[in-house]
């Protein structure tokens, strides 16, 4: 089962507000003009290709932007851009936007930024939550450009998994309105 947001409902447009869009792109900007610490067991660097590879209890850390995982990857893709791939059992990801005080909480078995895409990919047991608010899926992807969070079950396999959206009363309340 596929679920994009927002579709023009009420419903949907709260959720969003409430997850995603209240300035994350705000965020990610002040964040961008941080500098990156990682912590990690171990690092391997490849030459010329600059891929980097960091393992064990990997923590990085940009201005608000916290990421953990037991693996995380900086490549490039043909155009020389970076591609970040955090891996765990979950990775996770805490950043705080900057007009609110609580952050938001992601995780999943893969976390994928793509930069020339503008895209950031939960995959695997994927979820997002802040405020009370929370979508689960098999993928989520939040384009940042757009503000655009489309979120993705998987009806097959050997455990089938439909895209679940819990929005707390409160919130529907405190947003009247939106359409």
């Amino acid at each position: 089962m596929n679920c994009e947001y927002p579709l023009g409902t009420r419903l949907i447009s709260v959720l969003l507000a409430i997850l995603l869009a209240t300035s994350a792109i705000g965020s990610f900007a002040n964040d961008a003009d941080q500098p990156i610490e990682i912590s990690a067991d171990q690092v391997t660097r490849e030459e010329p290709s600059g891929l980097t590879t960091y393992r064990g209890s990997v923590e990085l850390r940009q201005g608000s932007l916290e990421i953990k995982s037991e693996r995380l990857v900086f490549s490039f893709d043909d155009k020389g851009a970076s591609i970040i791939t955090a891996t765990g059992t979950p990775a996770t990801l805490k950043q705080t936007p900057s007009d609110r005080e609580t952050p938001i909480n992601a995780q999943a078995n893969a976390i994928e930024y793509q930069e020339t895409k503008d895209r950031i990919r939960l995959i695997g047991e994927a979820r997002i939550l802040q405020d009370g608010a929370v979508i689960e899926g098999s993928t989520i992807e939040y384009i940042v450009s757009s503000q655009r969070v489309i979120a993705a079950g998987s009806p097959s396999g050997k455990k089938p998994q439909r895209v679940k959206v819990t929005i707390p009363p409160n919130s529907l309340r405190e947003n009247p309105g939106r359409d």
